[in-house]
């Protein structure tokens, strides 16, 4: 255990030095799957399909797997769930609705969909205040206008809660039930 508290303690201390001042400049799904884009533009070499492709990132990212919410003055702006929920009420029962289609009308749209186009047109960017791991690695990232980001592990068992991806030295850190 004491291990896992010192562990904590020196993420805590690299993610802080790393993302404090820094700015959330996009936020987006892959599926069910959050990411945060942070920091400046970047320019990257990946391979695809063999061949070497240039492509635009930010300087961090982190992608999530657990639950998580965007918070501000107690009101709930933005949460996990709202990906599988559609925004128009009528289709919520509906089993023709499917929440993994991108790109429909806002009344076919997902709760997540429409609102995430709310909070990036009324609060991004957000700039990064403070970061911090609790001990059963909950995420909580408090930004300078008030808005605060957590997440909240819901799983006891390992499972990849999220991914802290630093492509400045293309680095990649896993946060489970071991860091």
């Amino acid at each position: 255990m004491l291990i896992g508290v010192v562990l904590i303690l020196i993420f805590n201390e690299y993610l802080a030095t790393l993302i404090q001042d820094k700015n959330i400049s996009d936020l987006g799904r892959a599926a069910d799957m959050l990411w945060l884009s942070i920091g400046e533009p970047h320019i990257i070499e990946i391979e695809y399909t063999g061949k070497k492709k240039s492509k635009e990132v930010s300087e961090f990212a982190i992608h999530f797997q657990c639950q998580w919410r965007f918070v501000k003055g107690g009101e709930i702006l933005l949460a996990s769930c709202d990906i599988y929920n559609p925004y128009a009420p009528e289709l919520e029962y509906k089993d023709e609705w499917d929440w993994d289609i991108f790109g429909r009308e806002k009344e076919q749209s997902s709760i997540f969909d429409v609102r995430r186009l709310e909070l990036k047109e009324n609060y991004l960017p957000l700039k990064i205040k403070n970061a911090c791991i609790s001990s059963t690695n909950d995420l909580r990232i408090d930004f300078e206008n008030g808005v605060y980001f957590e997440t909240f592990i819901n799983c006891s068992r390992k499972y990849e809660y999220y991914r802290f991806i630093d492509f400045i030295n293309g680095e990649h850190i896993v946060v489970f039930d071991e860091l």
